[in-house]
């Protein structure tokens, strides 16, 4: 049975290459490759750390020759010089869209971003009117230092070689949960967890949370070259009231989110960059399949706003970023954000290289764990070290599924060893999905598969996946209610996702998951889950709104229903309930 286990997973990244490279095209990367109607806008706060998708230059008036609409496409793409496969940083995208205003052939421009599709990238617009005389030159430096106008808010400073902004986010929330921990078992689950003091139990709970993070954030050339200095400096205050899953009372704290700097240099030739930031920042890749920006920091215990979830930044990352003519590299260094009471002093090095097709994007990652206080579990009881782990990540991604507009398709495969111990491990997932874009509402379907390995205790490699940072809202998250009792390892499951689009700042979407075991053994896993007596963890069904109120505002609403499978159930004693969740959020951004 072992070896079959073993050659049906070998057969897995053949089998997802092969469909994948079917609908793959060759072309070169073009100026605008897409539209923007592929998602809804969102603000640039929430786009931060992403990666990018989509550049696409859009026209508001054409120069009624079509060959001149095309260079002029060409040139304001080239003055930004942003490019799909990077990482979004509004400071750097500022200066790009400046450098495109400034050209004698552009009246005006404007950068709006989109959350595409799939929900783990952003795509940006550049809204262009030409200019029908040579565009005027350069006007004086604005913002409120310079004017002294209240209504140049947040800009502070801002000329043709530096920008100063003043940073005033926040956010306020309603929460509710229904019989959570599957009817009141909160004990059992957060067993020898210290960041939970107090675990809600039977009946329903609901509770209150806020935070507000002011801050300064700037860029600037230096001398006459094509190098830029930049940085963010922000502190978060954050705060509960009443009893939310895991803790009771009034809470509050504060801390810095965001503090790092950077340097960019525009290489010569097209689009050319290299780019090194160090400090509290935020950073993802792709969806979010191993790492993504939400699970290197946390909101538990002490932190306070446990579902607003506003920190996003790890405690210290170095990250470097490069790319030419297609082609970008990011090596990084990420020291997770972590709670002093259940710190694994964790630290995650890797490298990504990865390949800009017009409709397609080829990558491959390399994640290595240098240093860690964590162990895994092995059957006979000793513990593995996790210091030593290594992750090799192919993945693919198609815009365009077999050449047809709005079908996409994405898959990733990753594979783990270790250098001190027998291990082989392995997740993947196959993700497709179609937008009827021409079509009222906008429906967009899609549907995902994926498994994370668990560890089969009759062989002797180590077999239980590791999920690095796995996760993210809308993307690798196995659920809003089961994401809290079981995490992405030892895991097969199928997701199916209806969304619409009723207006352009308005999305709702329906997802539905279906959660099993991929082994009976589960040691390493959440409270009473460690052994399993049934392959069935459970089922999810949510229904989720997002409304991007202008530039500033954006309104998200959850409702969503956990129903335990026979796994979840027989570990509690078989009296077992649906844990329901209400949510409510209002954020800003400035």
């Amino acid at each position: 049975m072992a070896q079959l286990v073993t050659d049906r997973r070998t057969r897995l990244l053949p089998l997802l290459l092969a469909l994948a490279i079917a609908g793959c095209p060759a072309a070169a990367a073009a100026a605008d490759g897409g539209e923007p109607g592929r998602g809804v806008e969102i603000q640039a706060d929430i786009a931060e750390g992403l990666p990018i998708g989509l550049v696409y230059v859009h026209l508001l008036e054409s120069t009624e020759a079509p060959d001149n609409d095309d260079a002029l496409k060409n040139e304001i793409a080239n003055a930004f010089g942003v490019r799909p496969g990077g990482t979004f940083r509004m400071l750097p995208a500022e200066v790009g869209l400046n450098q495109v205003r400034q050209l004698a052939t552009v009246n005006a421009a404007e950068l709006r971003l989109y959350r595409m599709v799939s929900g783990g990238q952003v795509a940006l617009a550049l809204l262009v009117k030409p200019a029908t005389v040579a565009a005027p030159a350069p006007g004086r430096a604005k913002g409120m230092l310079e004017t002294r106008r209240l209504a140049d808010f947040p800009t502070l400073y801002e000329d043709d070689r530096s920008k100063l902004v003043f940073i005033l986010n926040g956010g306020v929330g309603a929460f509710s949960d229904g019989e959570p921990w599957f009817g009141g078992y909160g004990d059992a689950f957060n067993a020898g967890n210290p960041t939970a003091e107090d675990p809600a139990g039977a009946g329903t709970t609901t509770w209150a949370e806020a935070y507000l993070e002011p801050g300064l954030a700037g860029i600037s050339q230096l001398g006459d070259y094509p190098l830029y200095a930049y940085g963010e400096l922000s502190y978060l205050v954050s705060g509960s009231a009443g009893q939310d899953i895991y803790n009771s009372g009034s809470r509050g704290y504060g801390d810095f989110e965001k503090l790092y700097a950077g340097l960019l240099w525009n290489l010569p030739g097209d689009g050319n960059v290299v780019d090194f930031t160090f400090g509290r920042q935020v950073y993802q890749l792709r969806d979010g399949f191993l790492l993504s920006k939400i699970p290197v920091s946390t909101s538990i215990g002490e932190r306070a706003a446990l579902y607003l979830g506003p920190r996003l930044t790890s405690d210290r990352t170095a990250l470097l970023q490069a790319r030419i003519a297609g082609f970008s590299a990011d090596a990084f260094l990420i020291e997770p954000s972590e709670i002093d009471e259940i710190a694994s002093d964790t630290r995650l090095a890797g490298l990504n290289l990865q390949y800009q097709f017009a409709d397609a994007e080829a990558a491959f990652t390399y994640f290595y764990v240098p240093e860690s206080k964590s162990s895994f579990r092995a059957p006979d009881g000793s513990r593995l070290p996790r210091e030593g782990l290594r992750t090799y990540n192919p993945s693919l991604s198609l815009k365009k599924l077999f050449g047809v507009e709005g079908a996409w398709f994405k898959t990733e495969y990753a594979w783990q060893d270790h250098e001190d111990f027998d291990m082989s491990a392995d997740a993947a997932y196959v993700w497709l999905g179609y937008r009827m874009s021409e079509t009222r509402w906008q429906p967009a379907v899609s549907y995902r598969w994926s498994t994370f390995s668990g560890d089969d205790p009759d062989t002797q490699s180590f077999e239980r996946f590791d999920p690095l940072f796995s996760g993210g809202l809308g993307n690798f998250l196995p659920g809003i209610v089961f994401s809290k009792v079981y995490k992405n390892a030892n895991l097969t499951t199928n997701r199916a996702t209806l969304s619409v689009k009723p207006r352009p700042d308005l999305e709702l979407i329906l997802d539905y998951f279906h959660h099993r075991a991929d082994d009976l053994n589960n040691l390493g896993g959440i409270g009473p889950l460690q052994t399993l007596a049934s392959r069935d963890i459970g089922q999810e069904l949510t229904f989720s709104a997002y409304h991007y109120i202008g530039r500033h505002l954006f309104l998200q609403g959850i409702a969503s229903v956990g129903m335990p499978g026979a796994a979840i159930d027989q570990a509690l004693g078989g009296n077992t309930e649906n844990w329901y969740t209400l949510q409510l959020a209002l954020y800003m951004f400035f």
